[in-house]
């Protein structure tokens, strides 16, 4: 018999994914009560947290370390076998982060080593999964809900804006692992240290590119380990018989001592196949801290690097059982000493190894403590963060908008102060300003520390955007005195003339904890105050990922126009990656919803973008997540990038602006006419084009006209009067024109063109 095929499931069409509005559950709750509600909830979570750290602490006394953190590690952070229930359909997921076995690693390095601690049953480690999400999250709960209180519903006391910046970042620090993929995390780094790298092997007889590879292939190997170890698994579970899967588990793994009892008891007639299988798995869970074990002699032979250097390495990167003896558990949270050494040394070049992934997370931070002790080393590469980060801005943004001019370093002078610019693009009529800043994040900022905060705050966000915002206003003074036949004062080496966008843009090395992503919440706090509207910020991992998820170059100049005009009206908590999720389903048009102050949670938006690199860096075939953009739109701009007509991406920009579910419907308005144009139908009322016109927030319409290709006239002889009907609404000053072959199926275009009202004020250039 047939199976019968299911009809695919439309969820994961654009018009499904969202983004979904609501208003907050507790809008409708008097404020006094709200207040309450926080107070009474944060101490509730005190109370959650002062009984579970206790509760931990003594579990962790009584249990193996070594096997405890393997089986956290291996079972919470890598998928495995599901032991719980199916029958509601849903598949159990893990709660467990990399952070919070950190925090476990960090607390059985407490206890001294001593032989004969028992083995942690099932019961034991379900008692970890549970307990590790509950207390880190009633720590940061129980902290936010301790913080000084509003006066008002609409009055945030500075002190309480810092203080959420400030948790902010702690409860980023304590979970959050990932500032890139692992594929360009380990390409930007092998790339930046290699710069430095026969300084380093001069002084410690291994080079930092090599260091990141050894942390690279430790990550590799642990997969591979427990890949085999389920494997070995899975061929002894293939026995049909109870006695047949018995013999071939003991024979995958010899157990030392006498197995005679246990076997006779799974013999029992009462026993299932199943059962047996579910009670082999806690034995099989005792030759994982095994595949976790590393040597220096593996290190030194597989990279051929001197023994000694691989010692001393593995020394600084490591920490002993009772180590951390003296250290308070809740210190853990913020100022985990596994975050620089996550390696246990076991003894002589022998070390255990559960959090390979640790490593990579804080590979930066590890490697300024690497390179402190070699004298000048440091500023070499602080010097070479710069340089490199430079570098890699220029050549990405070339690729990614070929025909492109730039020009790096360009020096101008406000009076007596001279500036300088790090990187000012044309591509068609529009100047992108970019700013690269290779700063380092502190841990004192990355912990909270209100004077770090700030100052980072102001050297990587605020002042490289008010450095491009400086240059944008010189800019704007030359156009107008281009317009009124004056020679500018710039000597800018790319023309200014014809501009009509200029767009700013500030790019870090790495992550700043996300922090850059929420501008709304910095000026809330009082920490952000710019001289001039704020650029977007992003860092170089994310900037890549955007430049490669955005195939086509008009795609990727609207979004930098999108997220720069947005920047502050939408105050979004996420990250950029979140906001690109967000873009693909949107085009960043949100209707009504972006009109004045709204705050929108974006965290989780990034999701199909997470499964597509991850599966890239796992070598497996995935399909790149697409924007939601119609077909024809597409299909629009390609055509208006082929004819390369100055100010094409101007046109097309417009075009991506329209929301997705709009483009359908004037597609399918557009191809009704069409058809009646083809046939020789009059049309109602004469009407051969459609004008949208924008809701009153947004000045610029678009209109679509339908042509046969007959050239009696010029295609575009009526665009004026189309746009003049658009400039009957006051608020529009602006208008787009397109008028389409009605002759072909796909639509092109014969004519576009941008109209201004000749009867009000109107920029001719945009300024983001």
């Amino acid at each position: 018999m047939r199976r019968k095929r299911t009809k695919p499931s439309k969820k994961g069409s654009a018009s499904k994914r969202g983004p979904f509005f609501a208003p907050h559950p507790l809008n409708a709750v008097p404020f006094e009560i709200r207040q309450r509600m926080v107070k009474d909830h944060g101490e509730r979570e005190r109370a959650k947290f002062e009984d579970l750290t206790p509760k931990l602490v003594e579990l962790l006394s009584r249990l193996d370390p070594l096997s405890t953190v393997a089986l956290m590690s291996t079972y919470g952070l890598m998928s495995s076998p599901d032991a719980r229930p199916r029958s509601d359909g849903k598949r159990w997921a893990s709660r467990i982060q990399q952070g919070h076995v950190e925090f476990l690693q960090a607390l059985c390095l407490r206890n001294r080593f001593e032989r004969g601690k028992e083995f942690p049953e099932p019961e034991s480690i379900q008692k970890l999964f549970d307990w590790l999400p509950e207390l880190f999250g009633a720590y940061h709960q129980m902290r936010i809900a301790s913080q000084p209180s509003n006066k008002s519903e609409d009055d945030i006391p500075p002190e309480r804006g810092i203080v959420m910046v400030q948790e902010f970042l702690r409860g980023h620090t304590s979970v959050v692992r990932n500032w890139g993929y692992f594929g360009t995390v380990t390409r930007i780094c092998k790339e930046l240290f290699s710069r430095i790298d026969a300084d380093y092997h001069r002084a410690c007889g291994t080079t930092l590119s090599g260091v990141v590879e050894i942390f690279e292939r430790l990550v590799r190997r642990h997969e591979d380990k427990i890949n085999e170890h389920r494997a070995r698994l899975h061929g002894a579970f293939q026995g049909r018989t109870k006695e047949a899967l018995l013999d071939a588990f003991f024979a995958a793994f010899p157990l030392k001592g006498d197995v005679h009892e246990f076997r006779e008891r799974m013999s029992q007639p009462d026993v299932t196949l199943k059962q047996v299988r579910w009670a082999l798995l806690p034995w099989s869970d005792r030759f994982i801290v095994k595949a976790l074990l590393v040597t220096n002699e593996e290190i030194s032979r597989e990279f051929g690097v001197d023994l000694e250097a691989t010692r001393i390495l593995t020394n600084r990167l490591s920490l002993a059982l009772g180590d951390l003896v003296d250290e308070a558990p809740e210190s853990f949270f913020l100022d985990n000493p596994v975050w620089l050494r996550p390696l246990v040394y076991l003894e002589k070049d022998v070390y255990f190894c559960a959090l390979p992934q640790t490593l990579m997370s804080f590979i930066f931070p590890i490697v300024d403590v690497l390179v402190a002790s070699v004298k000048g080393l440091p500023e070499k590469l602080s010097d070479a963060r710069a340089l490199y980060l430079e570098e890699q801005v220029s050549s990405l943004v070339a690729k990614a908008l070929p025909g492109s001019e730039s020009c790096t370093g360009f020096k101008w002078r406000e009076g007596a102060q001279e500036f300088e610019s790090d990187l000012v693009v044309r591509f068609d009529t529009t100047l992108i300003l970019i700013e690269a800043k290779s700063g380092r994040v502190s841990w004192p900022a990355l912990r909270g520390a209100r004077g770090r905060i700030v100052e980072h705050i102001k050297k990587l966000i605020v002042e490289p955007s008010d450095q491009s915002g400086r240059l944008a206003e010189r800019i704007r003074e030359d156009l107008a005195r281009l317009d009124a036949g004056i020679p500018p004062v710039l000597a800018l080496p790319l023309s200014l003339s014809g501009v009509t966008c200029v767009v700013r843009l500030s790019v870090m090395l790495h992550d700043f904890a996300t922090i850059q992503s929420v501008p709304g919440m910095l000026i809330k706090a009082g920490a952000l105050t710019s001289k001039y509207p704020l650029a977007p910020c992003m860092s170089l991992a994310d900037l890549e990922v955007m430049l490669d998820l955005l195939e086509a170059p008009f795609l990727r100049l609207h979004y930098l126009r999108r997220r720069a005009e947005l920047l502050l009206s939408l105050d979004t908590i996420g990250d950029e990656l979140d906001t690109l999720g967000m873009y693909l389903d949107t085009g960043m048009n949100l209707g009504s919803a972006q009109e004045g102050k709204k705050m929108f949670i974006t965290a989780g938006y990034s999701a199909k973008i997470d499964h597509y690199y991850t599966r890239v860096d796992e070598g497996l075939v995935a399909r790149k997540p697409k924007p939601s953009t119609s077909a024809w739109f597409i299909a629009l701009c390609e055509q208006l990038s082929s004819r390369a007509r100055t100010g094409w991406s101007e046109i097309a920009c417009a075009l991506l602006s329209i929301a997705p579910t709009d483009q359908q419907t004037i597609e399918k308005r557009i191809r009704a006419l069409a058809t009646r144009v083809r046939a020789g139908k009059p049309l109602k009322e004469g009407h051969d084009a459609i004008v949208l016109v924008p809701p009153e927030w947004i000045r610029q319409a678009i209109a679509v006209q339908v042509k046969q290709r007959d050239g009696r006239e010029p295609y575009g002889s009526q665009s004026l009067n189309i746009a003049r009907q658009a400039f009957q609404s006051e608020h529009v000053d602006r208008c787009v024109v397109i008028v389409v072959d009605a002759g072909a199926n796909d639509l092109p275009y014969l004519s576009a063109g941008i109209f201004l009202a000749s009867d009000r004020q109107t920029e001719s250039t945009q300024f983001f």
